[in-house]
């Protein structure tokens, strides 16, 4: 008979989430340090040395609390550029053209709101971090096979016979969660006929740690400030264009991309290669099951027009962090419906108003109707001269609102 390993906690998905959800539990600095396996089918050891995800992400200052808290900000800081001026525009024609309709400066000596990063380097810091705890287990190339229910217990039986359980899973496992479907929770959303490509761009002159959000009728064009003549862009357009933009040559569409930008920032070249995302929301009806948690997109997909989405997810990590280390500290089953349900709670509103906020900021800023097209405009104008709106939004971005778990507080 094959032995059956037991552990504290399972996570199946070795990402961003995952590797945060393992160090939030079992790393070097939590209370109490539970023993955690995390299970991927790809290698997150390999990934995450590879270097190949360049997508940009930004990182609230809510999140960064949580890579201080995990231990491995250290492992990251050198990678990060902050956003210390953002400019919204809105409108047809050249991007350095457009008047800027809202902005938002961070005073010397204060710490801006979001910090922008490669995703690359997100992976390595926390793999770092995992590497460093000895109660964390990673197994990279295996295929889960099962998942079944025992009293007490969730069971992960591997393709190769292999098994573990654990009192608690957490499925961190993406958009197309094998363990959410073996829990048989559906998901409600919709395609937004809209692709994102992401890329990141080598410039001539300096960005000036400034941030470009520029709306249109296919999509948002975002250039996010990285270290040194650096840029990330997120380019949303219609799926047609987004074919013909990731099928031309790489001449063509430096050429194509130099047009579009124009020229305050020199010439810019692609670096790396170029990734198209289908946009669309998705969200499970159900974040939890019997002895199972989700977190990240296995739990919700969201819009990127403010580059919450793996924000959202990091979310997802504090909370259940602090529902299973409260639990234990009480010696509580954690991965029981009482506590689960804490969790559950804890995300559901926050998950369902940020989604709706998206939903409402893409239906208001990506078209070209002329009465929606002059509101949005006043409606940009007027919050940039109200500065306690300006700080309200401000306090939105950095992800310092609302009932925050301890490691986006700092604690």
């Amino acid at each position: 008979m094959t032995h059956t390993a037991e552990f504290d906690v399972i996570i199946i998905g070795g990402g961003p989430n995952g590797l945060a959800m393992a160090l939030a539990l079992g790393g070097a600095r939590a209370t109490p340090r539970a023993r955690v396996l995390v299970v991927d089918a790809r290698d997150p050891r390999k990934f995450a040395a590879s270097g190949n995800d360049t997508r940009g992400s930004a990182l609230t200052r809510a999140t960064q609390n949580i890579f201080h808290g995990l231990g491995c900000w250290a492992d990251l800081k050198d990678h990060v550029a902050e956003m210390r001026h953002i400019i919204v525009t809105d409108g047809k024609g050249m991007l350095e053209a457009r008047p800027s309709l809202l902005s938002f400066f961070t005073a010397d000596g204060d710490k801006a709101a979001a910090v922008i990063t490669e995703n690359r380097w997100i992976a390595a810091a926390l793999m770092a971090g995992v590497d460093r705890s000895s109660d964390i287990e990673v197994r990279g190339g295996v295929t889960v096979a099962s998942i079944v229910r025992e009293v007490g217990f969730s069971r992960v039986n591997f393709a190769d016979g292999q098994s573990v359980r654990a009192p608690l899973l957490v499925g961190a496992d993406g958009r197309n969660s094998f363990v959410r479907r073996e829990l048989g929770i559906p998901v409600e959303g919709h395609d937004d006929r809209q692709v994102a490509l992401t890329f990141s761009i080598a410039h001539e002159l300096p960005h000036g740690l400034r941030a470009e959000e520029h709306f249109s009728p296919t999509g948002v064009f975002a250039l996010l400030p990285l270290p040194g003549n650096r840029a990330s862009i997120v380019w949303g357009t219609s799926p047609e264009e987004a074919a013909q933009l990731m099928a031309i040559d790489e001449t063509t569409f430096n050429a194509a991309l130099n047009e579009k930008i124009g020229t305050h920032l020199g010439r810019t070249n692609l670096e790396g290669t170029r990734q198209a995302y289908p946009l669309k929301r998705q969200v499970a009806r159900e974040i939890t099951g019997p002895r199972t948690a989700l977190i990240g997109d296995a739990a919700h997909i969201i819009h990127p027009l403010a580059g919450l989405g793996l924000n959202l997810g990091f979310k997802d990590v504090a909370a259940l962090a602090d529902c299973v280390a409260d639990a234990m500290l009480r010696g509580e089953d954690h991965g029981s419906q009482a506590v689960l349900e804490r969790y559950a709670r804890w995300r559901r509103f926050d998950i369902a108003s940020t989604i709706a906020a998206m939903e409402g900021m893409n239906a208001l800023f990506v078209n070209d109707l002329p009465g929606l097209t002059l509101l949005r405009q006043a409606a940009l104008r007027l919050a940039d001269r109200l500065p306690a709106a300006k700080s309200a939004l401000m306090d939105e971005a950095a992800g310092m609102s609302g009932a925050l778990p301890r490691l986006m507080r700092g604690l």
